[in-house]
């Protein structure tokens, strides 16, 4: 349900006679707990490239909103838009602080160290980097960033509107497995009432 994504979970639910089973949030609550959550960057988005410049997380929160990947990665992260990586696997870890490990693992998917995720604006303050927003959306490096006559806003926009391919491909692949066995039901169940 809808409400249940604006309120959080009901762990004490269960205790409760006559409750039922757990909500879809209290379920995730209790797969995933806090205290063993990563922490994952937050999704890019068309907007990103509209929204103005990056605000502390902390300064978006307390205006009531959700801080964007710009905010986190403009204030959360210890890198520098001249920093290089060393050739390996990973990016330094100093890079990444709490996000080390969700880096770390998509590096690994994706076969290549993540780019350095700022860059510096016309005014000399930090942004987002393109190349960044479009390595966490798995796309194949220059996919987007390097179509020409881009503006940096146009390939943000671009990324956010976009689609992370290994993601649509697992939802793909679930849906035509789901296919396969309704219409393998409807088969079975066609042939059994033929018979009789």
């Amino acid at each position: 349900m809808e409400s249940d994504g604006k309120r959080g979970p009901d762990l004490a639910k269960r205790t409760r006679e006559g409750s039922g089973g757990d909500d879809l949030v209290t379920a995730l609550a209790r797969l995933f707990p806090r205290e063993k959550a990563e922490k994952i960057f937050k999704t890019p988005t068309a907007n990103l490239a509209n929204n103005g410049s990056a605000q502390h997380p902390e300064k978006r929160k307390a205006g009531g909103h959700g801080p964007t990947l710009e905010d986190e990665v403009v204030f959360l992260l210890n890198v520098d838009p001249d920093d290089v990586a060393d050739d390996g696997p990973h990016t330094p870890a100093e890079w990444w602080g709490p996000f080390a490990k969700c880096v770390y693992r998509w590096e690994m998917f994706m076969g290549r160290q993540a780019p350095v995720p700022l860059m510096r604006g016309p005014r000399g303050g930090l942004k987002l980097a393109p190349k960044f927003a479009e390595w966490m959306m798995g796309l194949p490096d220059g996919w987007v960033t390097d179509v020409p006559d881009l503006t940096r806003e146009e390939q943000i926009g671009r990324i956010g509107n976009g689609v992370c391919p290994q993601q649509a491909h697992e939802a793909f692949r679930f849906l035509r497995e789901r296919l396969h066995e309704e219409l393998t039901e409807g088969h079975t169940e066609e042939s059994s009432s033929g018979d009789s």
